[in-house]
């Protein structure tokens, strides 16, 4: 697990995701870094979006017991709906107007994304080939 500073809180990167054989399931994720790092809550941080179809995520019952979300609002998304047992809070960031799975599917395309990505993070994409950029 990578450790990085992150305006003076330290954070945590784990790639057991990507080390993952099968399926990889948020639960799955959250308990093994709950085994690693014991607290007793965690703050899952997610799209308002992808917010919205949690109730189908694997085993959502026992995820929504074990973390709050923080739950950022797309552009253009003024609310987003309650959902019974889950604890949330809203944060908007002033995001651009283009989702993630959509920046992937350019990049992959080979299409310039220069006005959504800091040429930093495009530079460091593009050397690493990843998202099937070149």
């Amino acid at each position: 697990m990578a450790k990085l500073a992150l305006q003076g809180e330290a954070v945590r990167i784990s790639d057991c995701e990507v080390q993952r054989l099968g399926p990889s399931y948020a639960i799955d994720t959250v308990k093994e870094i709950k085994d690693l790092i014991p607290a007793d809550r965690y703050t899952w941080v997610i799209g308002s979006d992808a917010f919205a179809g949690l109730p189908s995520w694997e085993r959502f019952e026992e995820l929504t017991s074990i973390v709050d979300f923080l739950v950022i609002l797309r552009p253009g998304s003024s609310e987003v709906l309650s959902i019974p047992g889950v604890i949330f809070q809203l944060l908007e960031i002033g995001a651009p107007e283009i989702s993630a799975t959509e920046l992937r599917n350019r990049l992959h395309r080979g299409e310039d994304v220069g006005a959504f990505l800091p040429a930093g993070v495009l530079s460091y994409i593009k050397e690493k080939h990843l998202y099937g950029a070149a």
